[in-house]
């Protein structure tokens, strides 16, 4: 199978906003179709903010759709920096909120042990996910995958584990993330992308022999996967 990513340029942010928001909507529909469930992973951060409202505006039959976060900070969901909070204020501002709803952080003390029950809650989904929706860092991270992590070796490795705690060299605050695995196993991936410094990041990843984290989504022959660009 040879699913080499489609490059899908447009000429501005709204623009990209609405076509994402559709096509993932298509693409949730074609799957409640045949299964009568679906599934949407999304991620979190400010880029995709405005595009996840419009999403969760779609009439869809969101109560027979699982939600959950590609990776969340080890914070609490009201804090400002938590990836559900964002979440709240705008895929769930909308009928996307009647969906089912599976949180990655729970309640454990810290993300070593939280990782265990977010094992469990996870194993219980129906696989493969309709819909991972991933966005991609100036370094070329995706998910919580960060080359600095202690973790990402064994990321890479883990073929049968659904999510991972992990520790950023850099970035701020220990992680909860969906593993490349647990992302592969879906029927389609979209990544959302916006500006020229990430476009070139892009490009480089895309390069036959890169080693950036997003590589492993975009060199892969398993999934669909849809790059969705603008300014």
């Amino acid at each position: 199978m040879n699913n080499k990513p489609t490059l899908i340029l447009l000429p501005n942010r709204d623009e990209l906003n609405a076509v994402l928001s559709e096509d993932i909507a298509k693409y949730l529909n074609t799957a409640l179709t045949k299964y009568n469930v679906a599934s949407l992973a999304v991620s979190g951060g400010t880029s995709p903010a405005d595009m996840l409202t419009l999403l969760g505006n779609k009439p869809l039959d969101w109560p027979s759709i699982q939600t959950l976060l590609v990776d969340d900070r080890w914070v609490a969901a009201d804090h400002q920096d938590s990836n559900q909070a964002m979440l709240n204020k705008t895929l769930f501002s909308g009928l996307a909120s009647n969906s089912r709803y599976l949180p990655l952080k729970n309640d454990a003390g810290d993300v070593n042990d939280g990782q265990y029950a977010c094992e469990e809650q996870l194993a219980e989904l129906t696989w493969p996910l309709s819909v991972v929706h991933l966005g991609m860092g100036n370094d070329g991270h995706t998910a919580s995958w960060f080359h600095d992590a202690p973790e990402y070796p064994m990321l890479m490795a883990a073929h049968e584990q659904h999510c991972t705690a992990v520790h950023p060299g850099a970035a701020p605050y220990s992680r909860i993330s969906l593993t490349p695995a647990a992302v592969l196993n879906s029927e389609r991936i979209v990544i959302q992308v916006f500006g020229k410094a990430k476009r070139d990041v892009l490009e480089r990843a895309l390069a036959k022999d890169a080693d950036y984290p997003i590589s492993l989504v975009l060199h892969q022959q398993r999934v669909a996967v849809d790059i969705y660009w603008a300014p």
